[in-house]
């Protein structure tokens, strides 16, 4: 495998990661929130560099029906993650402080909403290149053979995942912050830190299923 190849997916999951327990700021407090977004928008510019080869065909060639969702897909993602960016300069309490913006409730709506449209967005990129990270995975664990049971398995936990993520999207009233019905995300003291990841892993698992299934569709068809 190449060395770059293998680089972008490390980034790709290393941003997932924090992409996640930003979700989750009340449990690490704003400090390490702050530190860990800025890790995230330094990783997310490595990416862009690593992938500007991809910007430079945007006007080149025909465009069908995967590489319009394709380009959807991550033109919407680089505005939400903009918007992140430049929403969280705008009421940093820590990092950013010293430029004293005082975006107020403005950028806190503007934060809140191009959270939730990232969170939904990276999942969805992920799933588009989900064939690709499947593959790097069997190379990497050494597996060539197909197996059936393997597969069969691995569909039935996608399943699983994916129904639990449709449980836990109403749950968290996620379908309201991605319209900004709700100004703030209150947090729930009694629940645990493990049913929260698992809530927001499963959620991304549904749309990662939705995206890479739709791919698949679109190229039988084609």
């Amino acid at each position: 495998m190449k060395t770059k190849t293998l680089c972008k997916l490390v980034i790709d999951l290393v941003m997932t990661v924090l992409m996640l327990v930003l979700m989750a700021c009340r449990l690490t407090g704003n400090t390490i929130h702050e530190l860990l977004g800025v890790s995230l928008f330094i990783l997310f510019i490595v990416h862009n560099i690593l992938n500007w080869g991809w910007y430079k065909t945007l006007l080149k060639g025909r465009y069908n029906t995967l590489r319009v969702l394709h380009t959807a897909v991550n033109i919407l993602l680089l505005a939400a993650m903009l918007v992140l960016m430049i929403s969280s300069v705008m009421f940093s309490r820590t990092v950013f402080a010293f430029m004293d913006l005082n975006g107020g409730l403005f950028a806190r709506k503007l934060h809140m909403l191009s959270t939730y449209w990232g969170f939904i967005l990276i999942s969805m990129h992920l799933g588009m290149h989900w064939g690709v990270i499947m593959d790097t995975a069997r190379k990497l664990a050494n597996i060539i053979a197909p197996n059936r049971n393997r597969t069969f398995t691995l569909r039935i936990i996608a399943v699983l995942i994916a129904v639990y993520g449709v449980y836990a999207s109403f749950n968290r009233d996620v379908g309201s912050k991605l319209i900004l019905y709700y100004t703030y995300d209150f947090w729930n003291f009694d629940q645990s830190a493990a049913i929260f990841f698992l809530d927001y892993l499963s959620i991304m698992g549904l749309f990662v299923c939705l995206t890479y299934y739709t791919v698949r569709l679109i190229q039988q068809r084609s």
